[in-house]
């Protein structure tokens, strides 16, 4: 029964931890999408200036002034987009770290349930067997008299 018990308290324990790292999971996921959100704007803004930038040109509406402009600004989202990609592969790496965690909380707490179980069925058979053994010990008590 002591084992039940014991096996029963840490069963509660890995319970708790899987449930620490699933809104680990949530918070990292969150956070994952945040980060594509910003790098899907960036891509986003930056389509929108290029496509910009090709239609006044093509017009011939720009002088050297808007044209060093138009660079200056690609170049420095071009490097804002850089950034973000790598706080966004950053982030999915930490999203996919903290996955294989839950997936061996699962791992842990269902180890942990099947060792309940088989100790339970133990016990069970330990009761049944005490009792065929006393309801035996009576049996022949009664012959011998």
């Amino acid at each position: 029964m002591r084992k039940i018990n014991t096996i029963s308290k840490i069963l509660k324990l890995k319970d708790n931890k899987k449930q620490e790292i699933e809104v680990e999971v949530k918070k990292a996921a969150d956070r994952h999408d945040e980060e594509i959100t910003k790098l899907r704007a960036l891509e986003s803004d930056y389509q929108t200036a290029l496509k910009k930038f090709n239609d006044k040109n093509a017009a011939g509406n720009l002088d050297i002034g808007k044209v060093n402009s138009y660079y200056d600004y690609f170049a420095r989202i071009d490097g804002k987009i850089k950034e973000q990609r790598e706080i966004h592969l950053k982030s999915k790496n930490e999203l996919n770290v903290i996955k294989e965690h839950l997936i061996n909380a699962h791992k842990d707490k269902k180890m942990f349930e099947i060792l309940k179980e088989k100790a339970v069925k133990e016990n069970y058979k330990e009761k049944e067997l005490s009792a065929q053994n006393e309801a035996d010990y009576l049996v022949l008590t009664r012959k011998m008299r």
